[in-house]
């Protein structure tokens, strides 16, 4: 082999020793899920932690429960009842006209049942008339009252909204301008496990559910509680005092950031998009939302102030305080 042959080939070599090693020593090492996504809190990423519902946190926390359930999230969810209602039923008050559509609809309780009645006239003659019972009424009462009906496990929403602050009935968000889909808007997933503690959900379907509870629960913002359940239940318990109980995630002791997740969950409205395989229900508080799903905020060009009827976090971000 001839001298410059024999020195571009030792050339070659060096270069490939050198550069092998930086090679090697910056390729990102593949992590298992566990080291990816691990917490000191036990419920967070233990599938076999399952939630156990608001009435067992009652049996050893009652006084936090009775304080919890007249708050706005405790009180988000439940039976169309008069007590649960704060619509004005006066006459003159709840007649919601739909002029896009031209249908009109009327509120009203036969006993202690809710209806809706949707109509339309020409004329004086009433040319097309609908009944809806109500099952649910959906809000606190601070600001609406939307309304629920299930038929056959399928849930969906009716037309028409009370607005508190407003004191008037009026067709529900999203209805509007033409968007009246009357009674056969689903309620799914992404709106359930938002405005009510987790339900029963039928998989392969968009809107039946087998259970459906009443009201945000504890489970919401502390995870899910059957191993903290079987803790206590055989005698283990922590002296929180000293030391955190790990068994459920307590948010007052997690970071900021963590914190501000869990509000996230429900309270940054805009296009949420799903990880691969990540439902609606698979985020717990503790970890980050990015682990389930990334939220779009919709933009508005010379119109950056403008907010969109749940912005909670960006109205947040854009206080003093924050």
């Amino acid at each position: 082999m001839s001298s410059p042959k024999v020195k571009s080939l030792v050339l070659l070599l060096v270069v490939v020793a050198i550069a092998l090693p930086a090679f090697f020593c910056n390729s990102p090492e593949k992590k298992t899920a566990v080291e990816e996504h691990s917490s000191a809190w036990l419920n967070v990423y233990d599938t076999t932690v399952r939630y156990v519902g608001m009435q067992k946190c009652r049996t050893c926390h009652e006084p936090v429960y009775q304080t919890y359930i007249q708050t706005g999230m405790g009180q988000s969810w439940d039976y169309a009842t008069k007590h649960k209602s704060a619509a004005d039923y006066t006459p003159g008050h709840t007649l919601v006209y739909d002029k896009d559509l031209d249908f009109y609809y009327h509120p009203f309780w036969q006993g202690d049942i809710l209806y809706v009645r949707e109509f339309r006239l020409e004329g004086k003659d009433t040319v097309h008339n609908l009944l809806q019972r109500i099952d649910y009424v959906v809000g606190s009462g601070q600001h609406t009252n939307s309304h629920i009906f299930v038929t056959n496990g399928y849930a969906y929403q009716a037309p028409i909204t009370y607005y508190t602050q407003k004191g008037t009935w009026d067709l529900a968000p999203g209805f509007e301008k033409g968007a009246n889909s009357r009674f056969s808007r689903m309620i799914q997933m992404e709106c359930m496990s938002c405005h009510n503690g987790l339900p029963e959900f039928v998989h392969n379907s968009q809107n039946k559910y087998l259970n459906i509870k009443q009201g945000i629960d504890c489970e919401r913002c502390h995870g899910p509680g059957s191993l903290h359940v079987q803790e206590k239940e055989s005698g283990n318990i922590v002296d929180t005092s000293q030391a955190p109980d790990y068994t459920i995630v307590n948010p007052r002791r997690l970071s900021t950031e963590l914190q501000n997740n869990i509000c996230q969950r429900c309270h940054l409205q805009g296009i949420a998009v799903l990880n691969d395989g990540k439902t609606f229900t698979d985020f717990r508080p503790g970890m980050m939302l990015s682990e389930v799903m990334n939220v779009f905020m919709p933009g508005y060009q010379g119109g950056e102030d403008k907010m969109i009827m749940a912005s909670h976090v960006e109205r947040m971000k854009k206080s003093a305080c924050y």
